[in-house]
Order: C-alpha cells, then structure tokens, then sequence
C-alpha cells in the first residue's frame, strides 16, 4: 500500500472550490429518472446523456472527480474518446461506483445491506489498470420504528472497512458513503442521533481492519429531518447538528468529507452546505459529491429541449463550487431562510 499516494488522491478529490460528480446511477435507477422526462432509457441514450455531463465546457473548473457506474466508466463520446480520457485531461479524476446494490439483512426486517466484496478484489484492480484513481461503495441505514440496529449498522460497517482496504491495497482511494436515509417521518434529533452511532461503529472498524484513514473519504448525508415528517427544513440548524456530528465522530486524520444531496431539492443542497463551510474550520476537506442537485435540472432541459443543457450544468456546478466554500451568491444564500423539501 502506497500510503503517500492515497493521501495525495484523497486531498485533490476534497481540493476546495471543486467537489465531485456522482454519475454513477445504476441502470434501473436512470431508467426511472428518464421515464419521469419521457425518455426512452437505453444504452445509448444513457451515453448521450452522459456525454453532456462529461464533456460540459469549464467542468474542470469545478470538478475535482466524476463517480462513473461501470457501463459508462467504458462508454466514448461521439468521437471515440473514453468519458475516462476526457476526465484525465481536464484534470479530473475518474471514480468508480463498485458496490452491487442492496439485498435485506436476514432476520432484520426493513434493513439493508450492500454487496459485492466477493468479486471486489479482481474487479478494482482491472478499474484501477483502466485509470480508476477513487472507488465509492453505498451502504444505507434507514430510520423508522425499532430501527437501526446496532447489527444493521455492524454489518454495513464491516462491508464497508473491507471495501475500503481491499481498495487501498490496490492503489485506488476508498469513498464509504454509509448513507442515513433521508426517507420517513424521524426528527432532526433522530437523525442525529443515528448519523453519530453510524459513524463510531464505521471509524472503529475501519481502524479495526487496518484501513489508512488519511487515504479514505466519508461520503455522508447531512443532519435532516425525515421527508414525511413535516418539519421544515432550517438551512442554519441543518448546518449547526451536521458539523456537530462531524466533529464530534468523525477521526481528525480522515482524508476528506463529501455530502450527497440525498433527495434534497437542489436549492437546499446548496443553501445546506454552504452554511455547513461557513461554520467551519474543518479538519479535513469538504466538499460536495452530487447527483441529482446537479443534474435534475439538466436532464429535463435536455429531455425538453429546452436551454443549453451544458449551460445549465455548469451553472448548477457553479453554485455548488461557491457554496462548499461558504460563498454562495446572495441570490441564493440566506441561513435564515426555511423551505420545505421534496423529492426529485
């Protein structure tokens, strides 16, 4: 294990002003996204698609790395170029999303654990020959009556630390997203409370099965109330309870800190982790790792035919690069402001 060279991944992926772009949806998932624009969801398609995301003029400027699902981690622009190759040379570097989705945990009803560390290690190091610098692995945890577990919450944690080594043995940054989900009718303090269990029992075993957590990133959800559970949401206490639970619980030589928008409108994505930077200092980089804050607004323009979709990216880029700085625009900053949130 090349220690060294794992911190210096991990640091650029958490450069500040930059963050990453989670492209990696699954099949099933895109295929959702695009029957709600009334797109036929197809192998092609995807990749152009894709293709606007990857090529987008100025991505660079606010892109430190791009999450790729293992189809399009291959796939090429209309000229040939590997999405990979485009990525490398404007200075992005190419992740790949390796879990293998989610199957019940036996016995535990209304929990979840992720898959795919059988065939983990020959599959990251043909992504790692091919160019992959970073992987990223989703586990979730969910609220609602009598859950988590602790066993939930054990097994997921254990999953992800093995990912985490068997990556870094193979020279490729580990990102463990254990994903509190913003789903159901819990309060912000339930959130709290199970994002802070969540991580005690992740560190303790990542450290237990010798991962280098100066080489690894935390890719997390903020501190939320349930979506159902009709609380608005107050960009300022949202900000105060999630660096709360980040310094109190997560290691101080971790190698950076990403947040997923999580079904968050884009907007509250934004206003979220802007007040989240302004409430710093952090001891390690954070920044943003979104999907649909970023993209929903480009997908339907480019469904519609409406606009640039390529302007439209960079604009959402734009915003989220200001606000992991804390410098979010007027127009679209004020920590008083209270909204409620939906699901895209």
């Amino acid at each position: 294990m090349d220690t060294t060279e794992l911190e210096r991944i991990a640091k650029q992926l958490v450069h500040p002003g930059k963050g990453i772009l989670a492209a990696d949806e699954s099949n099933a998932s895109c295929e959702k996204r695009f029957q709600a624009v009334d797109v036929d969801c197809n192998r092609e398609t995807r990749r152009q698609y894709r293709q606007i995301l990857v090529t987008a003029p100025g991505s660079g400027d606010y892109l430190n790395g791009i999450i790729f699902f293992d189809e399009t981690f291959w796939q090429a622009d209309d000229n040939g170029k590997t999405f990979t190759e485009i990525a490398k040379e404007r200075g992005i570097l190419p992740g790949i999303k390796v879990d293998e989705g989610l199957v019940d945990l036996p016995g535990f009803a209304g929990e979840k654990v992720s898959k795919g560390l059988d065939s983990l290690p020959e599959r990251i190091e043909k992504y790692a020959k091919y160019g992959a610098k970073f992987a990223k692995w989703r586990s979730v945890i969910a609220i609602g009556e009598g859950i988590p577990t602790v066993e939930c919450i054990e097994s997921n944690a254990f999953v992800l630390g093995r990912y985490a080594r068997i990556c870094q043995d193979a020279g490729v940054v580990p990102i463990v997203e254990p994903e509190v989900l913003f789903d159901g009718n819990h309060s912000i303090e339930n959130c709290e409370e199970v994002m802070a269990r969540t991580f005690d029992i992740l560190f303790e075993t990542m450290r237990s099965l010798k991962v280098h957590l100066p080489g690894a990133i935390l890719k997390t959800s903020m501190v939320l109330p349930g979506k159902d559970s009709g609380q608005s949401i107050d960009h300022n206490v949202v900000g105060e309870k999630t660096v709360s639970v980040l310094h109190k619980h997560v290691p101080q030589e971790l190698g950076g800190v990403v947040f997923l928008s999580g079904g968050q409108t884009p907007d509250d994505a934004f206003r979220n982790l802007n007040v989240i930077e302004q409430k710093g200092s952090h001891p390690w980089g954070v920044t943003f790792s979104y999907s649909r804050a970023l993209q929903d607004p480009v997908l339907k323009a480019w469904a519609h035919h409406e606009g640039d979709p390529s302007a439209i990216f960079k604009e959402q880029l734009k915003q989220a690069a200001e606000a992991s700085q804390g410098k979010l625009s007027e127009a679209h900053s004020n920590e008083n402001f209270v909204s409620h949130s939906q699901d895209l």
